[in-house]
């Protein structure tokens, strides 16, 4: 039967994919990897943003080609961003990545790596833990865990992706924690700053919305200076607002930086992906992987992301900014009601391969403890459906 689906799964999406193939230049032609600076930036360029070519137009080589490791990857999250909804006391609190009782786990590095996925996102929630008066000084504990668990992913050849995380503070009140939210990009481009190019990534802030997004370009800029000062040659990820929606990319078109990826969030239907995880988002049953025009709004969508990227983002020799969907997944809370492991997978299964066929990255939400779970911690296994479908389409 799973043989059956995938058969109609591919055929229903064929006659778009053979459209797409002119999009898939989005991500540039394929081009040799540097080799990696064994001590960081040190060695790097001094250049912070790639020349422009004599055109005009910004040469995006170097996102295009960190793009490319990043490939498919996979998020631990629920671990170094947990903490209070909001954090409304104003106190600084203490606590490591354990506060919702999921702990990122030595072992599981080399497993996804062995799952054959490429690279890591790893959320970060650190102005919880962050003094609230100048200079915001991170907590140690929260640093220098992180730090170690970017050394273990890179050790296996695995680049990571760190963030600013659920500042629901922020989202809030802008005006009164940009301070802070850039006092703290300080700090982290200061101490990240050796890691190699290649080895890591900074995401400007995850899933900005309300108030925030009034703020959302400004903020952005300037946080991109504040990490150039340290980190020149660093790729950095910028997620628009609204939850991460692709289409407001528009809010970065102004911002002059080359080395940039914009990672939106995809987790349409969100009547399907989200059911089952709150009151507000009741099971409402399985996906229907014979859905024609569902299927297709998935391919239409992403093939949109691209279009627009190519509009706005327009780059040397045919290319345009890179794109990466940071989070995509589907809600394990609706195993009664048909939303099982099996039926999860063929709704991930139509977002990678048409992720993959219009060069776009991407990272799973998420490997364990996150209600999405591709990976049974309780039973020290994948699930195995998804996990196939995974390595597949890897």
């Amino acid at each position: 039967m799973k043989k059956i689906l995938s058969a109609l799964l591919v055929l229903s999406l064929t006659a778009f994919w053979q459209g797409c193939s002119e999009d898939s230049s989005s991500t540039g032609p394929e081009t040799k990897s540097s080799e990696s600076k064994a001590t960081g930036n040190t060695t790097a360029s001094s250049s912070s943003v790639e020349e422009e070519t004599d055109d005009g137009l910004p040469n995006y080589a170097r996102a295009i080609e960190f793009n490319k490791k990043l490939g498919h990857g996979i998020n631990f999250g629920n671990s170094w961003e947990s903490g209070y909804n909001t954090n409304k006391s104003g106190a600084v609190l203490d606590y490591d990545d354990s506060y919702w009782s999921n702990p990122i786990q030595d072992e599981w590095f080399q497993m996804v790596k062995d799952a054959g996925f490429q690279s890591i996102r790893m959320p970060v929630r650190w102005n919880q833990t962050a003094q609230n008066e100048p200079p915001y000084l991170l907590q140690e504990l929260r640093l220098e865990g992180v730090k170690k668990h970017v050394h273990m992913a890179n050790a296996l050849g695995m680049p990571v992706v760190i963030n600013q995380h659920h500042y629901n503070e922020l989202y809030e009140d802008p005006t009164g924690q940009l301070d802070k939210f850039y006092g703290i990009w300080e700090q982290i481009a200061e101490e990240f700053k050796d890691f190699p190019d290649d080895s890591l990534a900074f995401e400007i802030l995850n899933e900005s919305r309300g108030q925030s997004d009034k703020y959302l370009t400004e903020l952005t800029k300037k946080a991109i200076e504040i990490i150039r000062k340290t980190n020149p040659t660093r790729t950095i990820l910028v997620n628009p607002g609204n939850w991460g929606k692709f289409e407001l990319m528009d809010a970065f078109a102004d911002i002059k930086d080359s080395n940039m990826i914009i990672d939106g969030h995809y987790y349409e239907p969100y009547s399907y992906s989200h059911q089952g995880t709150d009151n507000s988002n009741p099971c409402r049953g399985p996906w229907n992987p014979n859905d024609q025009e569902a299927l297709l709004k998935i391919v239409s969508d992403l093939r949109s992301y691209v279009t627009l990227s190519k509009k706005l983002f327009p780059g040397k020799n045919g290319t345009s900014i890179p794109l990466n969907i940071g989070e995509f997944g589907a809600s394990a809370h609706c195993e009664a009601e048909g939303a099982d492991e099996a039926n999860r997978a063929q709704y991930i299964k139509a977002i990678i391969q048409t992720a993959n066929q219009l060069g776009l990255s991407w990272h799973i939400w998420g490997l364990t403890g996150v209600g999405f779970d591709i990976y049974d911690k309780s039973a020290g296994e994948w699930y195995p459906t998804i996990i196939e479908v995974i390595k597949n389409n890897i």
